[in-house]
């Protein structure tokens, strides 16, 4: 056996068992709740060690945050995916699609929304997601900032602008899917639209035409 294939053997070891890690706590967090279980609770149901868990986590909290990483990234690409089925081009339009799609898949899933609260821009801005998804086609931001491109939009900063969006939309859903209070989401989602609309324009630079066309040479 050549040392390249066993370096990519041991690799593929490590992926498996980082992965039944996190496929065991997300098993154990939905059903019992993040405070109930225990490490040792986590690897009996992964089928490792202890001391592997920490080869891949510093402690629970470090798991739960990358599991709230991998989570919210597959949620996002699960809305592009839907997205890309659709005949949507403007990006104020693709940006309320994706938002309406994610928290009506929070709101069919609360115990999935109570483990990641009210974290959800780690999908798309967390320093692990490299990890998880090394494949270009799931570069969630980049995806959307490309979605602004095509759309013909220069953005003063597209990061900082889907970060406040995401974190807008997640922050102040919870507590209308978790308890209908202060309003239902059906109820509030218009609202949240029209102020995502009022942000993307905000953060729009002008075009050069239209730049001429106000302050004529």
């Amino acid at each position: 056996m050549s040392l390249l294939h066993q370096v990519g053997k041991r690799r593929g070891n490590q992926i498996t068992k980082n992965n039944r890690l996190l496929d065991a706590a997300y098993q154990l967090f939905l059903e019992q709740g993040f405070d109930a279980v225990s490490v040792q609770e986590i690897v009996n149901c992964a089928g490792v060690a202890k001391g592997t868990f920490y080869l891949y986590f510093r402690d629970k909290d470090d798991l739960r945050r990358c599991l709230i990483t991998q989570k919210s990234n597959e949620l996002f690409q699960r809305a592009l995916s839907a997205l890309y089925q659709t005949d949507i081009t403007t990006f104020e339009d693709q940006i309320i699609f994706v938002v309406d799609y994610v928290t009506d898949i929070l709101a069919q899933n609360q115990k999935a929304l109570k483990l990641i609260e009210k974290d959800l821009s780690l999908g798309v801005f967390g320093q692990k997601i490299g990890e998880f998804f090394a494949d270009q086609h799931t570069n969630v931001l980049q995806i959307l900032i490309q979605g602004a491109e095509r759309s013909g939009i220069k953005l003063k900063n597209p990061k900082v602008l889907l970060y406040m969006v995401i974190e807008l939309a997640g922050s102040t859903c919870f507590s209308c899917i978790m308890s209908s209070e202060p309003f239902e989401l059906a109820v509030y989602k218009p609202y949240l639209f029209d102020a995502i609309r009022q942000l993307v324009r905000s953060q729009t630079l002008p075009s050069k035409s239209s730049l001429d066309r106000t302050y004529p040479v």
